[in-house]
C-alpha cells in the first residue's frame, strides 16, 4: 500500500497542473478581448469631422438672376412696293450701314409710270403758265384758271408718288447692324407692306437683358445702378451693365416687377441670344467674420454651427448676414479663429466627441 500511494502522488500532481493550466489561459483571453472591445467602443463614439477656421474679409449682398441678352436696336425689313426681287446684295452675317441697299425690286413699271406722270405734269404746267400770263389772263375766267391750278397740283403729287415707288424699289437698311436672317431670294415675288420679312437686322453695339425680380427687392434697386454679368459662353467672363428701366408696377400674379438692364458692347465680345447670369449688388460689408456655407445649418428656423472645443462638438446658435460665393457672414454667436465643423454633421450631437480628420 505504501508503494501505491507513492506512485499515485506524482500522477495526481501532474493532472492537477494540467487542469489548472487551461483555466489560466482562458482567463487571459477574456481579459484581452474585453480591453479590445472597450478601445473599439471608444473609437466608434468619436465622430470623424472636417473643420475650418473663421476668417475675416469683405462680403457683398447680391441678388442673382438669369437673363437672355437681346439687341437694343433691331429691325425687320419689309418690301414697300410690289414686284419681283432682281438682286440680293447681302448675306447673313454681313454688317450693313443705315441706308445701304440690301436688295433691288424690278422697277420697270414704276419708271414708266413716273415718265407718264412727268409728261402729263409738264403739259399741264405749260398750259397753266400760258393762261396765267398777262396777255391771255383776260381771255379765261378765274374759275377755269383755278381748276387748272388744282389739276397741276394733283399731278405734281401723283408724280412724287411715282418717283417714291421707283426709289423704294431699292430695299434699304433702316438701321446699322448685322444681317441676322435673310428670308428672300432672287426671283421671289414680294407684296407691298406684306407681313413676310425680307431681312432681319440686329445692332449689337448695345445689348439689354430683361429681369423679373420679386417685389421684396423693389425698394433696393435704383435706376443707373451697376450690375455684374457672367456669361458662360465667353469663358465665364464678368461684364458690367446698368439698370436702365424699372417698372413701377408689380405683377399681382407672379409678385414680380420688370427690370431692364443695358450694357455697352462696342467691342462685340457678346452676341444677342447669349445666356447671362446677373448679380445685382445691394450692399458691401468690410472686414466681416466669414465661414463656408457648409458650416451653417438651419434647424427650427434658426442658424446653428458646431464648434470644436477640447475635442467636443459644441452646438452654437449664430446670427448670419450676407451670403456670397459659398461664404456666409456671421454677425454674432462665435468669435474670430473659432474652429467650425464643415462636414460630418449627419451623426453629430451637442457635446459629442469628435475626431478632426483634416482641420483647415
Amino acid at each position: 500500500m505504501k508503494k501505491l500511494t507513492t506512485t499515485l502522488k506524482p500522477t495526481l500532481l501532474a493532472l492537477s497542473i494540467a487542469l489548472k493550466t487551461p483555466l489560466v489561459l482562458t482567463g487571459c483571453g477574456e481579459a484581452t478581448a474585453s480591453v479590445d472591445t472597450e478601445t473599439k467602443a471608444e473609437e466608434i463614439i468619436k465622430v470623424p469631422v472636417e473643420t475650418t477656421q473663421v476668417s475675416r474679409g469683405d462680403i457683398a449682398n447680391y441678388y442673382s438672376a438669369n437673363a437672355i441678352l437681346e439687341s437694343v436696336d433691331e429691325a425687320d425689313v419689309i418690301a414697300k412696293v410690289h414686284g419681283l426681287i432682281e438682286n440680293v446684295l447681302v448675306e447673313e452675317g454681313d454688317y450693313v450701314k443705315k441706308g445701304q441697299v440690301l436688295a433691288e425690286i424690278d422697277a420697270t413699271r414704276y419708271q414708266i409710270a413716273l415718265q407718264q406722270r412727268q409728261a402729263e405734269l409738264k403739259r399741264v404746267k405749260s398750259e397753266f403758265d400760258r393762261l396765267s400770263s398777262a396777255s391771255t389772263k383776260s381771255l379765261v375766267s378765274a374759275d377755269q384758271l383755278e381748276k387748272l391750278e388744282w389739276q397741276y397740283k394733283s399731278l405734281e403729287a401723283s408724280t412724287n408718288l411715282a418717283a417714291l415707288d421707283v426709289k423704294e424699289a431699292k430695299v434699304l437698311a433702316p438701321i446699322s447692324g448685322y444681317i441676322s436672317t435673310r428670308y428672300v431670294k432672287e426671283g421671289n415675288l414680294v407684296q407691298q407692306y406684306q407681313q413676310k420679312n425680307l431681312f432681319h437686322i440686329v445692332s449689337q453695339d448695345e445689348l439689354q437683358g430683361v429681369l423679373h425680380l420679386p417685389e421684396g427687392q423693389f425698394s433696393k434697386l435704383q435706376k443707373g445702378q451697376n450690375v455684374n454679368l457672367t456669361v458662360p459662353a465667353v469663358e465665364n467672363q464678368t461684364f458690367v451693365a446698368k439698370v436702365e428701366r424699372i417698372s413701377p408696377v408689380i405683377d399681382s400674379n407672379s409678385g414680380t416687377f420688370k427690370v431692364v438692364i443695358t450694357m455697352d458692347n462696342s467691342k462685340q465680345q457678346l452676341k444677342a441670344g447669349m445666356f447671362a447670369e446677373v448679380n445685382i449688388e445691394f450692399g458691401l460689408h468690410q472686414d466681416s467674420l466669414l465661414v463656408p456655407s457648409s458650416a451653417v445649418l438651419t434647424m427650427d428656423n434658426k442658424s446653428i454651427t458646431y464648434q470644436v472645443v477640447d475635442g467636443k462638438a459644441i452646438k452654437t446658435e449664430v446670427a448670419t448676414g450676407f451670403r456670397q460665393g459659398g461664404m456666409v457672414e456671421i454677425i454674432e454667436g462665435i468669435e474670430e479663429n473659432a474652429q467650425l465643423i464643415t462636414a460630418g454633421h449627419n451623426n453629430l450631437k451637442d457635446q459629442a466627441d469628435v475626431n478632426v480628420i483634416n482641420a483647415i
